[in-house]
């Protein structure tokens, strides 16, 4: 019987260790089912190369491979919070932190300060003036009128406007001295007048002296009192000056703690200097600059860096004429020459009255006999101009120089070159030296100023050390 059971037993259920199993068989599907088949590997070749960019999706999405409407339901469908309840349920200061909370209260409180604190403010403008102050608004009396009140508060709020807006002092320059007085005042520009800086990656800030500078300072002195005039603030200006006018040609320097800020405009306000302003010339590169005194101006173009730049010398027969001649008010002669380019409109000038001098001379020349007074008087000349007559060590006496057909202009001319040449000579004999002599007094003054320093330093915070006990003797070394 046991064998026949044996017999029985298929196959498949063998026992032997080493028979191997069958792999499973997949199940079979239902009739009208399709089997699932396992998702395609993609191809690797086909996907885009994102080291080059994210590609555009708007081909894939214009071609209608996603459902916008479902995507925007989606989008619309807020998402359950904790405990079924969704974010709209809630009013919005349910999801406000207390950290917010507190935040917004203390910016509350410092508002509600600010605006008590302005209020008092205003208040104070409106006090009563002291006795400074009465002096200055004699229009505005003292009183607790509401009126009166208004008007004191704007007065005051206009001083500290104008504080930001107009020049640092009433007087920009000191009267002037009746030993070193010029009869007329240049002002010069700085910015793209004198200098031109810019800015390069290989090489940073760099600062271009224009052609003609030196020149055009040491020559002019003689005749003029220099003031720079510049928008430039102390800072910076005053080591550019100090480097482009060692030898301080340049009296006085203003900067832009000297001007005007009047709608959005730097203003160079030259009824501040305290001087006459019929004896005033500015020279400038835009005409918003000098907009309260156009009439005393020379708008020049700006000068960019050329090397060739003659513009600036080209300006100095003219200033040159304008002393010898000795005019009552510059802004006349400034006028006639109004829209014209004054180098070249005084150089056709000149040569006219030169041709016509000529020929008056020639003509008058034959039958003078009256002596050098009356010809100076047929040709125009003034008492104020007699000083050129007299001549000064190495010129040709008035008579010579009109016999050899020289005009009033040319004997200036020869004498202010003569001028510049002795002072040039000076500088390059004296200069080092005294740049050293002011290099050390300047030292010398810094000393004694942080020697003042310290001292004041020491007596404030580290008063004499006494002896606690006043009837305590003193101990013997």
């Amino acid at each position: 019987m046991a064998d026949d059971r044996s017999q029985k037993v298929p196959p498949s259920t063998s026992s032997n260790p080493q028979s191997t199993p069958k792999a499973p068989q997949p199940a079979q599907s239902p009739k009208g089912v399709e089997p699932e088949t396992s998702a395609p590997k993609p191809d690797l070749n086909s996907l885009p190369d994102l080291t080059q960019g994210i590609p555009s999706t708007l081909e894939y999405e214009t071609s209608g491979a996603t459902d916008k409407s479902a995507l925007a339901a989606i989008e619309e469908t807020p998402e359950p919070q904790a405990g079924g309840r969704g974010r709209g349920e809630l009013p919005a200061s349910a999801y406000v932190s207390s950290r917010d909370k507190q935040r917004a209260k203390i910016a509350n409180r410092l508002y509600l300060l600010s605006f008590g604190l302005g209020i008092v403010f205003l208040g104070y403008l409106g006090r009563d003036w002291d006795e400074e102050e009465a002096k200055v608004h004699t229009d505005i009396p003292n009183g607790w009128s509401l009126s009166l009140w208004w008007k004191r508060m704007t007065a005051r709020f206009g001083d500290v406007k104008s504080y930001y807006s107009e020049p640092a002092f009433d007087k920009l320059l000191p009267d002037p001295d009746p030993m070193f007085e010029r009869p007329y005042t240049l002002c010069i520009s700085l910015e793209d007048l004198l200098v031109h800086s810019e800015w390069t990656r290989e090489h940073g800030w760099r600062v271009a002296k224009r052609p003609g500078v030196d020149y055009f300072l040491h020559y002019l002195s003689q005749y003029y009192e220099l003031v720079l005039f510049t928008s430039v603030p102390y800072a910076i200006g005053e080591p550019i000056v100090r480097k482009l006018d060692p030898f301080r040609f340049i009296m006085w320097p203003l900067f832009r703690e000297a001007t005007k800020y009047k709608d959005g405009e730097i203003v160079k306000d030259l009824s501040y200097l305290n001087r006459d302003l019929s004896k005033v010339i500015i020279i400038d590169t835009k005409a918003e600059h000098v907009r309260n005194q156009p009439e005393n101006a020379i708008i020049l173009k700006k000068w960019t860096g050329d090397p060739k730049d003659k513009e600036l010398v080209a300006l100095v027969p003219f200033l040159e004429y304008i002393h010898t001649m000795q005019y009552k008010d510059v802004r006349e002669v400034l006028k006639s020459f109004e829209g014209k380019h004054i180098p070249t409109e005084f150089a056709r000038r000149e040569a006219i009255a030169r041709a016509e001098f000529q020929k008056r001379y020639e003509s008058e020349k034959r039958k003078r006999k009256s002596g050098i007074g009356a010809l100076g008087n047929m040709l125009g000349l003034k008492p104020s101009n007699m000083s050129l007559m007299v001549p000064v060590d190495g010129e040709i006496s008035p008579s010579e120089a009109f016999a050899q057909g020289k005009m009033l202009q040319d004997i200036a001319r020869e004498r202010g070159q003569r001028n510049y040449e002795m002072m040039e000579q000076q500088i390059r004999e004296n200069g080092e030296k005294w740049l050293k002599e002011e290099q050390m007094a300047t030292e010398k003054m810094q000393a004694e100023a942080m020697s003042s320093m310290k001292s004041s330093f020491t007596n404030w915070f580290l008063p004499t050390k006494q002896s606690e006990n006043p009837t305590e003797p003193k101990k013997e070394a």
